[in-house]
């Protein structure tokens, strides 16, 4: 618990090499509070931009893999959150763009207060649901 707390407080104290950080720079202009991760095959950074939170993964060599986008309420597409709000009440949307791809990854709860995931396609085409 210690050493959570510590990193916590203290950030990872992780630098990842001089080609993912020229490659974060060059795609998230202007990010602030970035913190880095070094996972076994990936490097993470957890930053704000436009005062909205991201996700970033770049290669050990610098590609970008992958980079998610927390979005606020509002921030949803209304063809999207009119298919999901049939479904139940969101709890929380995250635009994920991988490999050019966008998704959405939706948690709802229905009248139960069953929570569920759903991933959409940019345009609305369920691509996963399941129960959590």
């Amino acid at each position: 618990m210690n050493n959570f707390l510590k990193n916590v407080m203290e950030g990872s104290g992780i630098t990842p090499s001089a080609v993912c950080l020229q490659a974060f720079n060059q795609n998230f202009e202007n990010a602030i509070n970035v913190e880095w991760f070094h996972k076994k095959k990936y490097f993470e950074a957890v930053f704000y931009k436009d005062s909205l939170e991201h996700i970033a993964m770049f290669s050990l060599n610098g590609d970008l893999i992958e980079y998610m986008l927390y979005l606020p309420e509002g921030y949803l597409p209304e063809s999207i959150k009119a298919k999901v709000e049939l479904k139940g009440e969101i709890m929380n949307t995250v635009l994920r763009n991988k490999g050019n791809r966008l998704e959405y990854e939706i948690i709802y709860r229905d009248t139960a207060l069953i929570r569920f995931l759903m991933v959409l396609s940019d345009i609305g085409a369920v691509l996963e649901e399941k129960k959590l």
